[in-house]
């Protein structure tokens, strides 16, 4: 399996280095698979529009962290 870098804004590239402080301001920190994501600013960028869009939906607050901790579990994750 091949290990991907995780980026931060000091060794992201340039245009993924604002979309980073952007998503550590919003939750603190900068998880994982953004970190990742970051080596492709064009990704990085649909990323969080999509994350933005789905926020923008009908589903209340609390379904929204329904879906979200339903997607932790299906991949396992340990947030």
């Amino acid at each position: 399996m091949t290990a991907f870098p995780i980026l931060n804004e000091s060794t992201a590239p340039e245009p993924s280095k604002a979309l980073l402080r952007t998503t550590k301001e919003t939750f603190g920190f900068v998880p994982h698979l953004e970190g990742v994501m970051a080596a492709s600013p064009p990704l990085l960028q649909a990323y969080g529009s999509l994350w933005q869009a789905f926020t923008e939906t009908t589903f209340t607050s609390v379904e929204q962290q329904i879906v979200y901790q339903t997607i932790n579990v299906e991949h396992e994750c340990t947030y």
